[in-house]
């Protein structure tokens, strides 16, 4: 897998969760990231605009995904 929306779709697949297109914005812990591409740990890979770094990101774990209008897509139980 890779930073590919079909690598994303996999883990929404995967996952259970809804479509989730390359370059949505999310929040991770409170940080401001994109979603970049999806990984061989069903997790997604979450580019943060603070450091610009592509890290390994857990849906379930502080995730917020936004829609291009702002709504939310997705939000973690704890996020």
């Amino acid at each position: 897998m890779g930073n590919t929306q079909d690598a994303i779709n996999r883990v929404c697949d995967y996952r259970g969760l809804p479509k989730i297109r390359k370059g949505a914005k999310c929040l991770v812990d409170g940080k401001e990231g994109v979603i970049f591409g999806g990984n061989h740990s069903a997790n997604f890979n979450v580019k943060f605009a603070d450091t610009g770094r592509v890290l390994n990101c857990h849906p379930e774990y502080k995730m917020t995904i936004f829609l291009p209008n702002g709504d939310i897509l997705y939000q973690s139980k704890d996020g």
